[in-house]
């Protein structure tokens, strides 16, 4: 026996709210344009990324009741392209009252491929504990994947084993193994030796059997200047890199065990463990920063497209108070879907190629020696993309800014991406804090260092993705993130200044939206 979710329709008399709540996030000028948000309320983590028969499925943490972390149901969409996706109606939906080991929300999970079979691997919460457990595609020749059937024995995992202390106890990331059994890690934390990533096997993906963490916290020794990495490990995804050497020889496969740090109840940051895998242990080598926008890209997961690519999507919480998110009506945007790869010894990130299809007008940006401020381009728009090349003289600086005032640059709200090049090097400082005239909203610096030299013969290399309140910046294969709120976003024209710099090649296109209309909170 199973129980089949079907998709959950709205009372009667909660339509006409659930609409409105559609059109106020809908005409919020802030909403993202071309990063994919549910059609109102709550999302947070991306679950359940699979390609299938040339599809891309999104499933994510959902609330359609408001935008609260309340009641977490499975939201679903599909694209052909990962620039336009199509609402379909929610997959997971909390059982009843009673009735069920997920009756206090769906929490976040994996999907994979049983037997021809499409599954997800899920947390079942219930009286704010987690267990795991298990529903399977009705239907599995459905390209949609609309229908799901929870397994009646659910949970599959009650709770966490008795070996450790554990105090916290979610989130999966499961695999088949080459002879047909499958491997699941379970993220946790302890009373007394931090995070930790737990390993269990099963032959039918049904009945799972202990077997020890691949890792814990205190098992790493690294130095003094790595990231901290809390006291719980959110979300873990362990992928296999490819070896170092251009040719793909003469270099040993590594893996990476991405995890997202929690502490106490607050999301921290994003963090990648980089070593080998083997005989059911992680031997890191390297603690490094997934993304170093802190907690404003949180609880990736990725997934291997058919074109053998490692794909990534990320959550971007957002930075308005409680008062700002309930007028908006919407709350939390995913990442643009990231390629990740090896770099060296390091994890690489990098946005998709397919984002260049959405480029429209274009200017490119005049070259030559910075010497106070200038206009970068005439086109404004409220989603950019830009792309410049920098040379830093010794000591030098230049800034891109992303003037917000429309015709009045330099004044009013704006955005500041700073490039320095020090002694010890070139680092992207983005600062917020005069980016919004809205109250409530948190505007931290942010850093991230880069490995170029920054001289003319060794350029810093910048993409920044704008799109209303969201920013991505990337250089040297390293990601930064951050949440932006202008008052008119569609007024944000570029402006560069500086001092001892020089831009070489850039160019600013607009975006085109691909947002659709008609969206319903419940498809």
């Amino acid at each position: 026996m199973s129980t089949t979710v079907c998709p959950e329709p709205a009372p009667a008399d909660g339509r006409a709210a659930e609409d409105a709540l559609v059109m106020r996030a809908q005409a919020d000028p802030l909403l993202p344009r071309f990063h994919f948000t549910p059609p109102a309320g709550w999302m947070n983590d991306p679950n359940g990324l699979l390609q299938r028969d040339g599809l891309h499925h999104l499933f994510y943490q959902y609330n359609p009741e408001g935008p609260t972390h309340h009641r977490i149901h499975w939201g679903h969409a599909v694209s052909r392209d990962l620039l336009s996706w199509t609402d379909l109606p929610i997959a997971l939906s909390p059982a009843r009252p009673g009735e069920g080991p997920d009756d206090d929300g769906c929490w976040s999970g994996v999907a994979v491929v049983d037997d021809g079979r499409p599954a997800l691997v899920y947390s079942a919460n219930h009286g704010g504990r987690q267990a795991a457990a298990l529903a399977v595609a009705a239907d599995a020749t459905d390209p949609l994947l609309i229908e799901w059937e929870k397994d009646p024995r659910n949970p599959l995992i009650a709770g966490p084993p008795g070996e450790l202390p554990v105090t916290d106890f979610r989130d999966h990331c499961v695999w088949q193994e080459s002879d047909g059994s499958w491997t699941q890690l379970m993220g946790a934390g302890t009373a007394d030796r931090g995070g930790a990533v737990l390993r269990y096997t099963s032959t039918d993906l049904r009945q799972w059997t202990y077997r020890g963490p691949i890792l814990v916290g205190s098992d790493w020794r690294g130095v003094p200047e790595d990231p901290w990495t809390a006291s719980m490990w959110e979300c873990p995804d362990l992928i296999a890199l490819q070896p170092a050497a251009p040719d793909g020889t003469g270099g040993q496969a590594r893996h990476a065990l991405i995890f997202s740090a929690w502490h106490q109840g607050h999301p921290q940051e994003t963090l990648a463990f980089v070593g080998d895998y083997s005989e059911g242990r992680f031997r890191p080598a390297r603690l490094q920063r997934v993304d170093w926008g802190g907690r404003l890209c949180y609880a990736p997961q990725s997934y291997l497209d058919e074109a053998g690519r490692r794909i990534q999507f990320a959550w971007m919480p957002e930075a308005r108070d409680e008062r700002g998110v309930a007028r908006a009506g919407w709350c939390g945007v995913m990442t643009v879907p990231r390629l990740l790869s090896a770099d060296g010894d390091a994890l690489a990130v990098e946005p998709v190629p397919e984002l260049t299809r959405l480029r429209d007008r274009h200017e490119e940006i005049p070259q030559g020696a910075v010497d106070g401020a200038r206009p970068a381009s005439s086109i404004c728009g409220g989603g950019l993309d830009i792309e410049l090349e920098l040379s830093l003289d010794a000591c030098g600086y230049a800034e891109v800014v992303l003037d917000h005032a429309g015709d009045e640059p330099g004044s009013g709200e704006r955005t500041v991406i700073r490039v320095d090049r020090g002694p010890e090097g070139c680092t992207i400082r983005v600062d917020p804090s005069h980016a919004s005239h809205e109250p409530g909203v948190e505007a931290r610096t942010v850093t991230m260092p880069v490995r170029t030299r920054g001289d003319a013969d060794d350029p810093v290399r910048l993409r920044v993705i704008l799109d209303r309140s969201t920013l991505e910046v990337f250089s040297d294969r390293r990601a930064l993130s951050a949440r932006v709120y202008p008052t008119d976003p569609e007024s944000t024209r570029v402006v560069v200044t500086g001092a001892r710099a020089r831009v070489g090649a850039g160019s600013v296109w607009t975006m085109r939206s691909t947002r659709r209309a008609g969206r319903r909170l419940r498809p």
